[in-house]
């Protein structure tokens, strides 16, 4: 079984505003007071159409992580915490990459690798629970792909 998305999760709140600012923005709630959005192809047009940066920043290890979606999470990450996931396993094998924005700001250097997604968890206060890793906590294995129809069992 696959994983691949391209989210961005924080506490519920700050999804919240986002989702009320942004047609496309959709909050799925998650456990311990946090939340995820999906960066599907609407909210990234939106993103892209609205700050419309000529894409000169390249982080190799990032599909989606253009200069208008960089301005983007320095925009909503003023006064909080936004980590930026992206994922791509097939059969146990592939990768997972991650940043963290903080105060308008790249907090952290664009990560890649094993326990990446975890790191970044427990750097905005998620925190395990009965043996489970940060990334099990949140019950991020619900959120398998970007097509909604495969999300049909998430609660909103």
């Amino acid at each position: 079984m696959g994983h691949n998305i391209n989210a961005f999760i924080a506490k519920e709140y700050v999804i919240q505003r986002i989702s009320e600012h942004w047609i496309h923005a959709e909050k799925y709630n998650l456990p311990q007071g946090y939340a995820l959005s999906l960066l599907n192809d609407n909210l990234l047009d939106d993103i892209e159409e609205l700050f419309n940066k000529e894409d000169t920043c390249k982080y190799p290890q990032f599909q989606f992580l253009t200069d208008s979606v960089i301005s983007f999470f320095a925009q909503e990450s003023k006064g909080t915490e936004i980590i930026y996931i992206e994922t791509d396993y097939f059969g146990g094998y592939g990768t997972q990459s991650g940043i963290l924005f903080e105060n308008g700001q790249m907090m952290s250097k664009p990560m890649q690798g094993e326990g990446t997604i975890n790191f970044l968890l427990h750097k905005i206060g998620v925190y395990r629970e009965n043996n489970k890793d940060e990334f099990d906590s949140l019950q991020l294995f619900r959120f398998r792909h970007m097509d909604y129809g495969e999300n049909i069992d998430l609660i909103k």
